[in-house]
């Protein structure tokens, strides 16, 4: 099934999706919201079976979202957005301190996430999948989790911050645009490298690449 490819400005899509209604809380902006829909997506409340994922709809601590062949975004209060690939699962933890970033725990699959440029740590977010907890500062970072157990962070603009969790031992790894980590099951990755586009789902990549430009979320390169 192919999605279509869907721009609308950051404006647009709150007005039309929320009815101009944008959820704020302060423990790590939560909830999320359903803000797209395109294709079979589904979330799942605590305590809750899943059921099909509807505009509007709140995802708090303890909820999930996943998606089969289509794609779904959620946005934070301050406007910051997780968007997830075909064939991904992304749940919400509990226990956020109303001033850390928005964390969402990648299950599987792939996420997209993008920050406001100037956004505080409290409206950043951060997605951790495996060994590996990836703090969006500003700008679009894409996270992939694979059934063994890696992950690969790609910062196609802005910068992300990576960092093993409160496991031992400890280490971190900044990048920056165009730079690409992959981090094993066992948390120690090697240096960072440059994303080789030829392997990425160009589909995919440049449908955030719009949402990102048209929504604000696009950080210009340093100069040279």
């Amino acid at each position: 099934m192919k999605i279509p490819r869907i721009v609308l400005p950051l404006a647009a899509l709150v007005v039309a999706a929320l009815g101009g209604d944008v959820p704020r809380s302060t423990a790590g902006e939560s909830p999320l919201r359903v803000v797209t829909v395109a294709g079979r997506a589904e979330v799942q409340l605590p305590g809750a079976g899943w059921s099909p994922a509807k505009l509007r709809a709140d995802l708090g601590p303890g909820g999930a979202a996943r998606t089969f062949e289509g794609r779904l975004t959620l946005a934070t209060g301050s406007g910051q957005v997780f968007r997830l690939a075909g064939l991904s699962r992304l749940s919400v933890p509990e226990g956020v301190a109303p001033d850390q970033p928005t964390r969402a725990r990648l299950d599987i699959g792939t996420v997209w996430a993008a920050v406001l440029p100037g956004s505080p740590l409290n409206e950043q977010l951060e997605v951790q999948a495996g060994a590996v907890s990836v703090l969006v500062g500003a700008g679009g970072t894409e996270v992939t989790f694979g059934r063994d157990g890696s992950a690969l962070v790609r910062v196609f603009h802005g910068a992300a911050l990576c960092t093993r969790p409160a496991t031992a031992p400890q280490w971190s790894q900044a990048l920056v645009q165009g730079q690409e980590l992959l981090v094993p099951p066992t948390g120690q990755p090697g240096p960072p490298i440059k994303i080789d586009r030829e392997k990425i789902n160009i589909d995919w990549t440049q449908w955030n690449e719009e949402q990102d430009a048209t929504g604000g979320y696009r950080v210009a390169p340093p100069p040279k």
